[in-house]
């Protein structure tokens, strides 16, 4: 085991706090030699609630906190030894990386041991080969890959637009909730959720189209789709593509010259896309803070939300999403960034008349409802009802608003193209007016 780089790392974190932000490692990687392991599990928990300290990693805190039981790992001396002795903070990266690699080397070697007393899985023993190929070529926290060309925001450009239109923050797709909240606001955390089918993603390529086109940069880990697949309904979307020709690459001539269009527009926006499996909110911290350095104005979208993991242990799943959604709101706070987390709705919605989602449908919805400074749900009454007179209609209810209030707000959805349309006061009118007939007809038939 390599004992000198958990040292390096431990002294590092106590050197440099923030540093544990970059830090990906868990308990688990350490040995309980030297009492390694349960020294980063006492930094691990001063991080998380000593938060309101200038230094969570404070000496005196952290002896009232654990007293007589810190001579059990060696004391405040050993603390400070560690401390003292740690390498400078820029070779943070190459010791944190040292210790995993000896981790997965020895699960290497121990599995080994397992298949040869006919105990232990071939795939496991191929798993840990490919995060260990991984690892030694950079390839385990490289990050959101900047899948175009990087293209530098227009903050005098984005400035004056604000001061014309109202807009103070990043403008949405819906325009609509656009006037309602003045865009997409640094330090939210908002939750857009729908029952399967209805939209949601397709929204949020809308919406990520929006947003850079407005100057601002979009970085979305999705951890239901791979990175291909966004491409390509952002393609669709901003070509005007029927998506199942991008999927079968039977395109005519007007296709290909749309296609080409929509490369060049997207081309020139500032977009990660990050399709780690099993992303940890913890590793989501991490590479926001990253982008955000090189990124002021910056819309963090999640798809979603029930996906992401953490490296925290939890025997109740409403405990590990309670986590997960206070550490999204802490991201959106601490740094300063908007966070779009698109959330599973529940079945019970579909069990009642109207079928519109509520909050209480949300999956563990409690801290959900609670962190998120912004909730909309989508619903298509299409869905649902063939004689509906909003074929085509994507209702927009936003059920809370923290310091903007509520409504309920529609958008045409062409879901060929996976595109939505504002609707305009005509159109407004008019399909006001299709309801209010279709629901005189069905006074008629009763």
């Amino acid at each position: 085991m390599n004992l000198e780089a958990q040292r390096a790392v431990l002294g590092a974190l106590l050197k440099d706090p923030e540093l544990m932000d970059d830090c990906y490692l868990s308990k688990d990687d350490f040995s309980e030699e030297e009492h390694n392991r349960k020294i980063f599990t006492v930094l691990q928990y001063a991080k998380e609630h000593f938060k309101e300290a200038s230094n969570p990693f404070d000496m005196v805190l952290i002896a009232n906190k654990w007293g007589k039981n810190l001579q059990q790992i060696g004391g405040i001396s050993h603390f400070v030894k560690l401390r003292e002795s740690a390498p400078h903070a820029s070779n943070f990266a190459y010791y944190q990386k040292a210790v995993r690699v000896d981790r997965v080397q020895a699960d290497l070697v121990e599995l080994g041991k397992q298949i040869a007393t006919n105990g232990g899985d071939v795939a496991d023993i191929q798993a840990k080969m490919v995060e260990l190929a991984e690892l030694q070529h950079g390839g385990d926290e490289d990050g959101p890959v900047h899948v175009f060309s990087l293209l530098e925001g227009h903050p005098h450009t984005v400035a004056s637009r604000a001061s014309i239109s109202g807009i103070t923050g990043a403008r949405m797709a819906c325009e609509d909730i656009n006037q309602l909240s003045g865009g997409h606001q640094k330090g939210d955390l908002e939750v857009w959720g729908a029952r399967p089918s209805i939209g949601k993603t397709q929204y949020v390529m809308n919406d990520i189209d929006a947003v850079t086109a407005d100057g601002w940069t979009a970085v979305m880990f999705s951890l239901e789709m791979s990175s291909l697949k966004v491409v390509e309904r952002l393609v669709s979307a901003v070509g005007g593509i029927k998506s199942k020709r991008i999927k079968s690459g039977m395109m005519s001539d007007n296709d290909w010259d749309s296609y080409s269009k929509a490369i060049t527009i997207i081309t020139g926006r500032s977009l990660y896309i990050d399709d780690k499996h099993g992303a940890t909110v913890e590793y989501i911290r991490r590479k926001v803070k990253a982008l955000r350095k090189k990124h002021p104005n910056i819309i963090v979208y999640i798809d979603y939300l029930q996906f992401i993991e953490t490296e925290q242990n939890f025997s109740k799943n409403t405990e590990k999403v309670g986590y997960i959604t206070k550490e999204l709101k802490g991201i959106s706070k601490e740094l300063d960034v908007c966070v779009v987390a698109i959330s599973a709705v529940g079945r019970k919605c579909e069990e009642r008349p109207d079928k519109r989602p509520m909050m209480s449908d949300l999956r563990e919805s409690g801290n959900i409802e609670s962190d998120a400074d912004v909730v909309v749900f989508l619903y298509r009454d299409d869905y649902y009802n063939a004689d509906t007179p909003k074929k085509g209609i994507v209702e927009f209810i936003v059920a809370k608003g923290r310091d903007i209030g509520t409504g309920t707000f529609e958008m045409a959805f062409l879901m060929d193209i996976g595109r939505f349309v504002n609707l305009t006061p005509d159109d407004k009118y008019k399909l006001a007016e299709k309801v209010k007939a279709h629901e005189q007809q069905r006074k008629n038939n009763r």
